[in-house]
């Protein structure tokens, strides 16, 4: 099992964003994110091997220095390859550069964080789908160009979340989650 450090949003962009997952699944297109069971949220780092114990003592520490941030969401990307992955793009942000690049230098020797989340390969997303193959691409693709809206988030908590990468079919866990700005209990 692996463990993510995700940033949560505040109650109108989670709702945004599961409209969203709503109508792919409603269009018959992808309802992966709704399966899995995650809320929607910002993965900044994915650890394979850290103990959720340090790593939750690393999480507090950090949203208990960090404010809430707000965000803009005004594209939609994906990342290519046998599947598609389509993900909301948030416009480019200093303050969510920052927590990302200061989780990282926190959990230096807690475990090794996925390639794909390290700062400098790090691309920040809002997975909408997953898995997509070229029919059920194009079909999204049409859907959301007429049904998606730019939108403002607030992260407003971070959390650590479980799940197996080796079968992304499982449900995710929540393990722990803490507002920012505050000192957790």
């Amino acid at each position: 099992m692996a463990h993510a450090v995700v940033a949560m949003f505040d109650l109108a962009a989670d709702a945004e964003v599961r409209a969203i997952w709503a109508a792919l699944s409603n269009g018959k297109i992808d309802s992966s994110m709704m399966l899995l069971g995650a809320a929607p949220h910002l993965t900044l780092a994915v650890l394979d091997d850290a103990l959720p114990v340090p790593l939750i003592g690393r999480v507090n520490a950090l949203a208990a220095r960090t404010q809430a941030l707000n965000l803009h969401f005004d594209r939609i990307d994906m990342f290519e390859g046998k599947e598609t992955v389509l993900y909301l793009a948030p416009q480019p942000s200093t303050a969510l550069r920052k927590l990302h690049e200061a989780f990282h230098e926190s959990a230096v020797g807690i475990g090794s964080s996925t390639d794909h989340t390290r700062p400098g390969s790090w691309v920040p997303h809002a997975t909408i789908a997953m898995a997509l193959r070229k029919k059920p691409l194009a079909a999204a693709h049409e859907l959301l160009s007429t049904s998606f809206f730019a939108f403002s988030a607030r992260v407003t908590d971070l959390a650590v979340v479980r799940f197996n990468p080796a079968n992304l079919s499982q449900t995710v866990t929540m393990v722990h989650q803490v507002p920012l700005g505050t000192s957790a209990q």
